[in-house]
């Protein structure tokens, strides 16, 4: 009787494992990706959550010469500068005069002067759309449409930070 107990325990020990093995797996295939969704002017954008390193608000600027217009200076947080980024400028549109800034998670140091923060969303809660050309992406990796607190569907293209930061290293050196 007892040799069958430590099989039946051996067996289900056995299930146990399989299963967890399992489940680990189905877990890492559904690796989620939190975004931070903030407006610019009146125009929705996205970073990955986790290069978001904090939020400020009116932190004094300090201009630098020689840069390009669409970088405002740089601002200290906790002792080390950050160049600010006015994302509105640089892709052509109007200077902003918000207070508001996204230090972001990089050797860089940059951060961007942003209108205001929307809302985290998952990736599980959205719907993502990559760019099929790189090209027509220019600085984006894709979008994300998901539905506002008013049942509205909204879009947001995600900022690819590489490029964007690589356009900033070319354009310093042209200045």
């Amino acid at each position: 009787m007892r040799d069958i107990i430590e099989d039946m325990s051996e067996n289900l020990y056995q299930k146990i494992v399989e299963s967890s093995k399992t489940d680990n797996k189905e877990e890492a295939k559904e690796t989620l990706i939190t975004y931070l969704v903030f407006k610019i002017g009146k125009e929705n954008y996205a970073v990955e959550s986790n290069e978001v390193r904090e939020i400020l608000r009116n932190n004094e600027i300090f201009p630098l010469p020689f840069v390009p217009n669409y970088i405002k200076g740089v601002l200290n947080s906790y002792g080390e500068p950050y160049a600010v980024l006015d994302l509105s400028l640089f892709f052509g549109g109007e200077a902003q005069d918000s207070a508001l800034f996204m230090i972001l998670k990089n050797e860089n140091n940059l951060s961007l002067q942003v209108s205001d923060i929307q809302e985290f969303h998952s990736s599980k809660d959205i719907n993502f759309q990559k760019f099929s050309d790189k090209e027509d992406a220019g600085h984006f990796l894709g979008a994300i449409t998901f539905s506002s607190s008013k049942d509205e569907e909204i879009t947001a293209p995600i900022l690819e930070l590489n490029s964007v930061i690589e356009k900033i290293r070319k354009d310093i050196e042209n200045v």
